[in-house]
């Protein structure tokens, strides 16, 4: 709950901080008739550090209890040891460089000053991308922090000026040169926000429909719809302040930007409340661990057997309502042009957001079960599940646990596959999400290839960790052991009928280089294989 509150404050303050800029480099002709106190802006510039802290006395807490060590203590393990230490130092730096800005360079250009501060709130907006969900899931860290810094920032920009003005409309000098300026940043910005969003719910929500299954996905789908609305309150805004659709009063104006804030705020508050529900970057293994949404489970008609997912399969009911739906956005769109009463383009979009979330859940239906979890009477029998066409040679098994191994196999003489199975009184069962390929090995590699695959999921270890390695190749007769160097340890791992394997979990992340190192039976080095970087999520060509 204190992360929902403290990521509502967080948007929205940024937001806030992104407007107060903007707005105070705009020439007044184009903007506010009035200068926005100073301490408005301090005050906000001052509580980005204070929610960060926030963020970070909570997980300090959690080290507390965790170790079972004081909450000072484990305030300055997590400064010391967590992405959120060095993002809380970096936001806190950022923010009072802009203080100093805001309170000893009064007779600086009004410009000068704004665009310095400009360049310190993009340092702010990725300072508290370091260590934001995108980024701690994406494969490359920095990939998944720059994504999330586009998608702030571009909310920011879209939201912040909206804000502004829902506040101080009553002293917009022109509102024709306001939306010439205004309307062209929101529809930048929300092509940003969109952009990097979908890259963003690639990463962590890879399984769309799916997800709806889980509180995530109900709260992504809903943060969604939720969008619409303010398209249409967009829309009404553009036509009225560039004069071509209803003429508003001032107190209507003012009133209109207000109801569009509160669908703003609305959206900050889903998305906070996201960081509560765990990202199901893999939705059946996800399952194991959360809860099956009650809202998807009230509109399913159909009860699910065990490891299905759903599909999208609109029944007569469903489709009228998303009928229903885009009528009524259209219709928003007419109400937005048309109305000068604002209720009336609240009401709609609220119709909107009902009929369509109504109508998305009822176009559910039981789908797919991704992998056969029969048990299966042979170690043959069980690889070819998904593989029925596929020619197969099993080549070695290697024990991991007591109930469990890894058998090696080559597919069409082409790839070298590892997969775990578990060994039943009766059989052998598939694990879900157990698998590492190296594409077109034996083509590419001849007689010889090798790699480690990194997972963040998986079904390879029992206990849930951080990171899991997995090492996978093939050598030639003479070789009978490997030395893997990894930067943590070294270990030797046997050859058997020319494959080598090994399985390593821990709560850390691996620096990328390593080595293989192939020794004969008398222990001499033959080759040395160097690598730079692990394969990430299991598969290779």
């Amino acid at each position: 709950m204190l992360e929902i509150v403290l990521n509502s404050f967080m948007y929205t303050c940024l937001a806030l901080l992104a407007g107060l800029i903007i707005i105070q480099m705009v020439p007044r002709e184009r903007g506010l008739d009035r200068v926005i106190p100073n301490r408005f802006m301090l005050i906000v510039a001052m509580f980005i550090p204070l929610i960060q802290l926030g963020y970070l006395i909570g997980l300090g807490r959690t080290y507390a209890n965790f170790f079972s060590i004081s909450l000072l203590d484990g305030i300055v393990t997590a400064m010391g040891e967590h992405i959120l230490g060095t993002s809380f130092f970096l936001v806190l730096l950022f923010a009072v460089l802009i203080l100093i800005l805001i309170i000893f360079t009064q007779k600086l250009n009004r410009f000068v000053r704004s665009g310095l501060q400009f360049i310190l709130f993009l340092g702010i907006i990725f300072a508290v991308s370091l260590s934001s969900h995108s980024a701690s899931l994406t494969d490359g860290y920095a990939s998944g922090a720059i994504s999330n810094a586009i998608h702030l920032l571009s909310m920011a920009l879209w939201t912040g000026p909206l804000f502004i003005v829902s506040l101080y409309a009553k002293h917009l000098t022109n509102g024709k040169k306001f939306h010439q300026w205004f309307s062209a940043l929101a529809v930048f910005s929300l092509l940003l926000v969109s952009t990097s969003g979908f890259v963003m719910m690639g990463e962590i929500a890879p399984e769309y429909v799916n997800s709806w299954m889980l509180t995530y996905g109900q709260l992504l789908v809903i943060k969604h719809i939720l969008i619409a609305p303010l398209l249409i309150f967009g829309f009404r805004h553009l036509l009225a302040l560039s004069g071509k659709g209803a003429s508003l009063s001032i107190e209507e104006k003012q009133r209109s930007f207000r109801f569009e804030s509160i669908f703003v705020l609305a959206v900050f508050i889903v998305t906070a409340m996201l960081t509560e529900s765990e990202p199901p970057h893999n939705v059946l293994r996800t399952l194991q661990n959360e809860p099956f949404s009650p809202i998807m489970n009230a509109f399913l008609t159909e009860p699910l057997i065990e490891n299905q997912l759903i599909a999208f399969s609109p029944s007569v009911w469903s489709g009228l309502l998303l009928g229903a739906a885009a009528f009524l956005f259209f219709g928003g769109l007419f109400v937005a042009w048309w109305f000068k009463r604002t209720w009336v383009t609240v009401t709609v979009s609220i119709a909107f957001v009902l009929s369509f979330y109504v109508g998305l859940m009822t176009s559910t239906g039981p789908g797919d079960i991704p992998v056969n979890l029969t048990v299966h009477e042979t170690v043959e029998e069980a690889i070819n599940v998904n593989r029925e066409d596929e020619e197969l040679e099993p080549i070695t098994t290697w024990p991991l646990t007591d109930e469990s191994f890894a058998v090696i196999f080559m597919e069409n003489e082409r790839h070298l596959v590892a997969e775990r199975l578990k060994e039943e009184p009766d059989g052998y069962r598939k694990y879900l999400d157990a698998e590492v390929e190296i594409e077109n090995g034996f083509l590419t590699g001849g007689d010889q290839f090798m790699d480690t695959f990194m997972f963040i999921e998986n079904d390879w270890v029992d206990v849930e960790t951080i990171s899991t390695y997995v090492t996978l190749g093939y050598v030639t007769e003479e070789i009978e052991e490997v030395r893997i160097h990894f930067a943590h340890e070294t270990v030797e791992v046997s050859v058997e009928d020319q494959v080598f394997f090994y399985v390593q979990s821990m709560n850390q992340t691996l620096e990328e280089a390593h080595e293989y190192e192939l020794l004969d039976g008398d222990g001499n080095v033959v080759q040395t294989v160097e690598k730079r970087q692990f394969v990430h999520e299991g598969h290779v060509h």
